[in-house]
């Protein structure tokens, strides 16, 4: 019974050594790696968060327009000094003083967005201790104040705001459309790199196989005189080749495997085999509905309108901060001292104020028209920057759907070339067997075999890498005829 045991586990555990390779090879389609890349990939992390902080961004701006509330203070402020003071009679001396100060003040502002400057208002309670041989206490109440703080001419932030926040964080919104497209693009290569290597490597076993069967026909045919020596060692020599090449394939083939995998966030110890994808199901792409979908929908559009603000931005500041400012503050309140606390909401007295400041420059050496000259001078840069680069950008758009449009017949020759060049190696095979023809025609025409299969891999890898650009370019799913479907994460409140 005890060997039976035994005998069962060792089943086991050689059922479970087969078993985990089998259930870790897997078929990985181009949509599963691309879908996974977008999901799991250190690209797709790192472009969340930074989409987050521009949310984070846009909702400070918002909460920065509210009203704000906030309860400052001090309990208590106790205050021992030795101080000069005046004394009834004219004369100064020395006088050691010990007070205790308490106070709480609730303050509310809200910013006055159209005008540049913010409503305030404000309620608070003091209370003054005196600590002598009779301690005396006394209570200040300002029951309320409010007012108004307007500067008259002077930069509005506030408005500036409200046309560069909204723009940033639609910027941020495309640029997370963008670097996932961009994921999409960069899985494209690392997945038909692997792919090529895969089928390289299936061919050369494949090409393995017959050379071993035609090793082992040479050395028969060689025991009957049928071949010479020469020929036996030709079809070794390209045996002993196959199998080096086939090696080194194994270990590219890991290596880009460990690429991709580790790109698109795949878990550990799978082993994906690559399933060919099918071409594109469109043709053509018309360049000036992909211009016309650039201009609208780009990250690149939104950033140059945001640059061009921020430049509009500090050419306003240095208008403003010309040395000239208007400043209006205006308050009113009611407030109440009395040594008892029950009097000091009683009657209370109100305060006004009304200040008009001023400040006019009489000399600067004209750094006021220097700052003004300086802004005006970048904010023409960046338009001449901003043209270059809408041109750079239209250009390569263009350059992307012209090579996409010629991958079609591309693809159609390959195919064809492929399917002769099967049908002439399989005729020299026949007629190598033969002897009809010798080895290196034969070697030839397996290579031209090889050769158009791996040709066809990569025009194929070049279609959709043309496509993913377009699309990184202009955010539109030109098989679908749709703007790119771009689920934006929500930030963690």
């Amino acid at each position: 019974m005890k060997h039976i045991k035994r005998l069962f586990l060792l089943l086991f555990v050689l059922f479970a050594m087969v078993l985990l390779p089998l259930r870790a090879q897997t078929v990985l389609s181009l949509d599963s790696a691309i879908s996974i890349a977008q999901a799991n990939s250190i690209e797709a992390q790192q472009v969340r968060h930074n989409y987050w902080d521009a949310c984070y961004q846009y909702r400070l701006y918002r909460k920065s327009l509210l009203p704000q509330l906030s309860l400052s203070g001090n309990i208590p402020a106790f205050n021992r000094t030795i101080s000069k003071i005046t004394m009834p009679d004219g004369s100064e001396a020395f006088v050691s003083q010990s007070t205790g100060n308490y106070a709480a003040t609730l303050n509310l502002r809200q910013p006055i967005p159209f005008t540049g400057g913010s409503f305030y208002a404000s309620t608070g309670l003091q209370r003054l201790d005196i600590y002598m041989d009779n301690t005396t206490t006394s209570y200040l109440a300002n029951i309320v104040n409010f007012g108004i703080s307007q500067p008259i001419i002077t930069y509005n932030t506030y408005k500036w705001q409200k046309k560069m926040e909204p723009l940033a964080l639609q910027k941020a919104e495309r640029q997370y459309a963008e670097v996932l497209e961009n994921i999409a693009f960069q899985t494209v290569i690392y997945f038909f790199e692997l792919l090529e290597t895969q089928e390289t490597l299936t061919l050369k076993m494949e090409n393995k196989q017959n050379s071993d069967t035609l090793l082992a026909t040479a050395r028969e045919k060689f025991a009957i005189g049928k071949f010479t020596e020469a020929q036996v060692l030709e079809v070794e020599v390209d045996n002993l080749n196959l199998s080096l090449e086939i090696e080194q394939l194994k270990q590219e083939l890991s290596n880009r495997m460990r690429i991709l995998c580790d790109y698109i966030g795949m878990e550990e110890n799978v082993s994906p085999r690559l399933q060919i994808p099918e071409t594109i199901t469109i043709t053509t792409i018309d360049y000036s509905k992909a211009l016309s979908e650039y201009r609208e929908n780009s990250q690149a559009e939104t950033d140059h309108k945001h640059r061009l603000l921020q430049a509009q931005s500090e050419l306003a500041r240095a208008k403003a901060d010309n040395g000239f400012s208007f400043n209006l503050n205006a308050s009113f309140g009611l407030s109440k001292n009395d040594e008892l606390f029950r009097n000091v909401y009683r009657n209370p007295l109100d305060q006004e104020q009304v200040t008009l400041s001023f400040e006019i420059p009489i000399l600067d050496w004209g750094v006021a028209r220097c700052k003004r000259r300086k802004a005006e001078n970048l904010l023409a840069n960046e338009e001449l920057a901003i043209r270059q680069e809408t041109m750079d950008s239209e250009r390569k758009l263009s350059d992307f759907v012209g090579q996409f449009n010629i991958q079609n017949h591309r693809l159609q020759l390959a195919v064809r070339t492929a399917e002769l060049s099967q049908k002439r190696y399989e005729i020299t095979a026949e007629s190598y067997e033969l002897g009809k023809i010798g080895f290196l025609d034969f070697s030839t025409a397996q290579y031209e075999k090889d050769n158009a299969r791996i040709t066809y891999i990569q025009i194929l890898s070049t279609s959709w890498q043309c496509y993913y650009n377009i699309r990184r370019m202009t955010l539109f799913d030109f098989e679908n005829g749709v703007k790119v479907a771009t689920d934006l994460p929500d930030a963690p409140k």
